[in-house]
């Protein structure tokens, strides 16, 4: 307490300190990163324009929009799908990744260590990439399974098993991606709840089963409702999978449908932009709402936090629940990682598995191909950028915040925060429509992908520096105060080495996920600023599936190894953040 006051005092009573322009320059640079691109997302919404061109500004104002993007049958469909395909996703990832969870934390299942670890790796895996192993796979002529069904059943060649290019397919490819999200938020809630009641009822005489749906779901219902909302959120703001499985089946949904506007010769930004603010206002809802479900904390306290975990007996069964539990992750990264890794090898993609039909040709594409080295170097240096300025700003700004060094700090807070309820497709056409327009004409340049990543990525830095600044004491940072050391000397020769932890992890956590954004990247990007996950996507569209598959492998290593550094320095709370 006295140390906070002494904080306060000190601010109000002290000499100017000149280093307080570092902490307004941070505030203003914020403000601009958030506010601008949803300023001009909702000026190009409303603003109907006569003419065509990028650069057109007569306009007039009004619902024009919004009319045609939600009156016009034309696009209705992708609204629907969006939903269906939503609500979809969520119910059987909860449904999946709640019973992985609960296997988990609170059974005697074999290798809990071994499960938890491959749901990390699956949430970390690219879907999109995840989607072009499943092409390989159920594609319905040439995907392996068919193939072997056709071969064991004696079928016609025009039987098929599988169809991965299908509503079903989509809704499976994404839940497979989707389950990881849920695991980790009930498994949370689950390891936040003595077992005490669950004791009780087993030695009143109810079952396993019984004991589960009568007590344990219901004290962590709040966590498996805010699970169902982040996997409805995650589905719908896609962009990957439904694109690679989705448009082939003659479907759009609203990320894709965005696409289709901003990449028609018509100046269609300001129906990209009706069809975005929807999405981004559920995203809101959908995000408030999970913040209300885990806000009701009496879940989290029976028996005490550090109260006795005793895992329920499962005899025999407990093999079948971990076969259970292994199916999906088996679907997530045994058989995509060996499509993607056989198929990196191969010639032709009918040449089927042998030796004549192997090569390094794919991997030795890769290493000429100039355009592909540009995107590789491309994505790195965006990656390398936005994690260095994002982790500098989430410090200045977790420092700000904690030590309530600006007045409004808590807008900065809650600024910060905010593009996590921004889809990435959602933020590029905000950034789109704002950097197309002078003074500022960074469309063309890597500096619109460095600000489309530094602001998604932000939040992620923020809480993970946040929570490591929480537990460092003013104390020693008010005592170099009185010895006559400025703030901002404080901050960077006795704060940052206190919580240097938590900015390696910040850095790494925004560095591993720039190198395979795709959504906000496949809108913004121009032909000298390309990136992998743009690269893969258009080898796709062409049919080039062998270097899609050593791009991938090559991507997967990348995030893998970032992965293990991240694991390594937060430990199991990285699964947290």
């Amino acid at each position: 307490m006295e140390s906070t006051v002494s904080v306060r005092t000190g601010l109000k009573t002290g000499r100017f300190d000149p280093t307080l322009m570092v902490w307004v320059t941070a505030a203003v640079v914020l403000a601009i990163l958030i506010v601008a691109p949803m300023f001009y997302l909702v000026y190009e919404s409303v603003a109907v324009r006569q003419g065509l061109g990028l650069f057109e500004t007569k306009a007039s104002f009004g619902l024009g929009n919004y009319v045609k993007a939600y009156t016009d049958p034309l696009y209705r469909g992708p609204i629907l799908w969006t939903v269906i395909i939503a609500v979809s996703v969520g119910f059987f990832s909860m449904l999946v990744g709640s019973l992985m969870a609960w296997a988990v934390a609170r059974t005697d299942v074999p290798y809990p260590g071994l499960i938890r670890t491959a749901s990390l790796v699956s949430f970390v895996t690219p879907p999109f990439l995840g989607a072009t192993a499943w092409v390989l796979l159920a594609g319905p002529r040439e995907g392996w399974l068919n193939i072997w069904y056709r071969w064991l059943t004696g079928a016609g060649e025009e039987d098929y098993l599988f169809n991965i290019f299908s509503m079903p397919g989509v809704i499976f490819a994404m839940v497979l991606y989707v389950i990881p999200l849920v695991f980790i938020v009930v498994l949370s809630g689950l390891n936040n709840i003595s077992s005490d009641l669950e004791d009780a009822s087993n030695i009143a005489g109810a079952g396993t089963l019984q004991t589960m749906f009568g007590i344990t779901l219901p004290l962590v219902m709040p966590a498996l409702f805010a699970g169902l909302i982040l996997a409805v959120l995650e589905a719908m703001i896609l962009f990957g999978t439904p694109a690679m499985l989705a448009i082939p089946a003659r479907q759009h949904v609203m990320t894709t449908q965005i696409r289709a506007f901003m990449q028609s010769e018509d100046y269609l930004v300001g129906l990209a932009s009706a069809f975005a603010l929807p999405m981004l206002l559920a995203a809101i809802v959908l995000l408030w709402l999970r913040r209300r479900a885990l806000g009701r904390r009496s879940y989290a306290t029976i028996g005490g936090k550090g109260g006795q975990r005793r895992p329920q007996k499962l005899g025999p069964y407990r093999w079948v629940l971990f076969a259970g539990c292994v199916a999906p992750l088996v679907c997530a990264l045994g058989l995509p990682y060996f499509a993607l890794g056989v198929n990196s090898l191969m010639r032709t993609q009918g040449g089927g598995i042998g030796w004549e039909n192997l090569t390094l040709g794919n991997y030795r594409f890769i290493y000429e191909n100039d355009a592909v080295a540009q995107s590789i170097w491309n994505t790195i240096v965006l990656a390398i950028m936005a994690a260095t300025a994002g982790t500098v700003m989430a410090a200045l700004i977790s420092y700000i915040y904690q030590r309530r060094l600006v007045r409004g700090y808590q807008v900065m807070g809650f600024l910060t925060t905010v593009p996590l309820a921004i889809p990435g497709i959602v933020l590029a056409v905000g950034l789109f429509a704002a950097y197309t327009k002078q003074p500022f004409v960074l469309y063309g340049t890597l500096w619109i992908l460095f600000l489309a990543y530094l602001t998604r990525y932000l939040p992620v830095a923020f809480q993970t520096t946040n929570a490591s600044l929480m537990s460092i004491h003013p104390e020693l940072e008010e005592s170099a105060r009185i010895l006559g050391a400025n703030r901002l000397r404080v901050f960077g020769e006795i704060t940052v080495p206190l919580f240097k932890a938590g900015l390696i992890a910040a850095w790494v956590l925004i560095f591993m996920p720039s190198i395979r954004e795709l959504s906000a990247s496949v809108l913004l990007w121009t032909t000298r600023t390309k990136v992998i996950s743009v690269v893969i996507v258009d080898f796709y569209e062409e049919g080039l599936l062998q270097n899609v598959s050593a791009l991938g492998v090559l991507l997967i290593a990348i995030t893998l190894v970032f992965v293990v550094g991240a694991y390594r320095v937060v430990g199991r709370d990285f699964m947290r953040t």
